[in-house]
């Protein structure tokens, strides 16, 4: 049992990939660098998102601040690896990153006998994406999380279920109205 697992070997080689892609696709395909980065706050994917795409915001002069979005987050319960790092852990390991009000010191989500079902994971992201379209004007964002996670995103924004690899980039066009 482990808690708030790391980035293996991996994660951190996939990462570096994602980051030659971004850098890649805004030089010669013109994509557009995302306006806001929001990551779940469990570790393997606050280094990845730094692994990605820190040294291309800063090659555009950009602030590197990242926003750590509590609800975006895997399937909450009993899976120890999924359950965060306290708040002045996350604070003192990332410090470009914004961790958003609300966010306590300890874990008070995760539960270690209740699993968190699929379709209460989707009700979170459904409040989640809510707060980001009230509050996200940015045309383009980038979500780093667990594949859970954006398989829920799918879900809430109608898409259904599409299987998610781990270490994958996936797009998604999703208009607020």
């Amino acid at each position: 049992m482990w808690a708030d697992a790391a980035l293996t070997s991996l994660g951190e080689k996939q990462a570096s990939e994602a980051a030659t892609f971004w850098i890649d696709a805004f030089k010669t395909a013109k994509i557009p660098i995302p306006g806001t980065f929001y990551s779940s706050p469990l570790r393997r994917c606050l280094r990845t998102l730094e692994i990605a795409f820190a040294e291309l915001v800063a090659s555009q002069g950009r602030p590197f601040e990242p926003v750590i979005k509590e609800l975006l987050r895997e399937r909450l319960g009993v899976h120890t690896c999924d359950r965060r790092s306290t708040r002045t852990w996350i604070q003192k390991n990332y410090p470009a990153f914004v961790i958003e009000d609300g966010l306590t010191e300890e874990d008070e989500l995760w539960e270690p006998d209740v699993r968190e079902t699929y379709d209460e994971h989707v009700k979170r992201t459904t409040e989640l994406l809510g707060d980001i379209f009230k509050n996200d004007s940015s045309a383009f964002i980038s979500a780093t999380t667990h594949s859970g996670a954006i398989m829920s995103i799918l879900r809430a924004t109608g898409y259904g279920e599409i299987p998610v690899a781990a270490g994958a980039i996936f797009p998604l066009l999703v208009k607020a109205e």
